[in-house]
């Protein structure tokens, strides 16, 4: 193959979320994920997708609220995981930063599931191609020794072959998804909530303290308000940096849209399960308690006192809300075997 590229390749956009006034699917990895699986193969369901890779029931906060948080967790754990709880298998490559002895080796075999990827008609979703975000390589050009990428949001850019893995951030980290793996609804669902449970109680890895998961996490996030109310009554908030309005935005938008399909996805999996109709009422109020947040974020620059401190007393709420939800989700797994 000495060039090819995948045409028509959209960035999903999940707009019956967007009807609703809610994000959709913000993380750009599970985004990717979602414009992979359905240029490849259609019909794709964002809630199915959003609660079965268990991103749907995820938050990570980091202390000053750097946005590099999303990406704070064990890449090899979650990521191909998470192709196969949808339903795929997958070719996974990744090298972390302190392997430099394996760069070359893992870059060739990154290049290699690409190539094959591109051959079957499926976009590849490779860590940082702009922005320290997730993105879709999508063609290449041998003889420029380029690959033809769209960045987070679907915008088409480039990347030589040789910063793969190191654009910036010095990983790499490539998914190509594969055949049906066969699994069954009832074994995507336990593992989802199976994962959802051990996400609160902090059991998966990651770098802690200054980035926070599960259900410490809202703390933080709360404690990050009331810090800059405290600025602000003592006359310093000029001490709150310029960048933080997008920084808030960004956060908030991950995790409320997650908080609203965490909702649905209950919703469709409960049916008359009374621990399961419980859950999902439960982060129905999540999402209730998140979606001030993300209304002030999304579209305010006031950082008075009084619009900050309601603020975090909903993400407070917000954590009790979970910590139920998460409790229904804890007493229903033992009844169907899935502790």
């Amino acid at each position: 193959m000495t060039g090819s590229c995948l045409e028509g390749v959209e960035w999903y956009v999940d707009h019956q979320a967007e009807g609703r006034s809610e994000p959709g699917i913000a993380h750009s990895y599970v985004g990717c994920l979602a414009t992979a699986l359905q240029h490849a193969y259609g019909d794709l369901d964002p809630v199915w997708l959003m609660g079965s890779s268990a991103f749907a029931f995820r938050i990570y906060v980091n202390e000053v609220f750097c946005p590099s948080a999303m990406s704070m967790f064990d890449f090899n754990a979650l990521l191909p995981e998470a192709v196969e709880q949808v339903g795929y298998q997958c070719h996974h490559v990744s090298r972390m930063w302190h392997e430099t002895d394996q760069q070359d080796a893992r870059r060739d075999e990154a290049h290699a599931a690409i190539v094959d990827g591109i051959q079957r008609g499926v976009p590849a979703v490779a860590w940082d191609i702009a922005d320290c975000e997730w993105g879709l390589v999508v063609g290449l050009d041998e003889r420029a020794r380029k690959y033809r990428t769209v960045t987070h949001g679907g915008q088409p850019s480039s990347l030589p072959f040789d910063r793969l893995g190191n654009n910036g951030i010095d990983i790499l980290a490539v998914t190509v998804l594969g055949a049906p793996n066969g699994r069954t609804r009832d074994e995507v669902v336990r593992n989802a909530l199976a994962a959802a449970v051990a996400h609160a109680e902090q059991r998966e890895p990651m770098d802690r303290p200054q980035y926070q998961d599960g259900l410490p996490a809202f703390d933080l996030w709360a404690l990050l308000y009331d810090r800059w109310a405290m600025l602000v009554e003592a006359g310093k908030a000029h001490n709150i940096p310029a960048s933080v309005l997008n920084h808030v935005a960004y956060y908030a938008k991950h995790w409320y849209g997650a908080r609203c399909y965490a909702r649905d996805y209950l919703r469709t999996i409960a049916a008359e399960n009374t621990g399961l109709r419980g859950a999902a009422a439960a982060f129905a109020r999540v999402a209730s308690h998140l979606k001030p947040v993300w209304d002030h974020a999304s579209k305010t620059s006031n950082l008075t006192a009084d619009v900050l401190r309601p603020l975090s007393a909903e993400i407070r709420y917000a954590k009790a809300a979970e910590a139920e939800a998460i409790e229904h989700i804890r007493e229903h797994l033992p009844e169907r075997g899935l502790s």
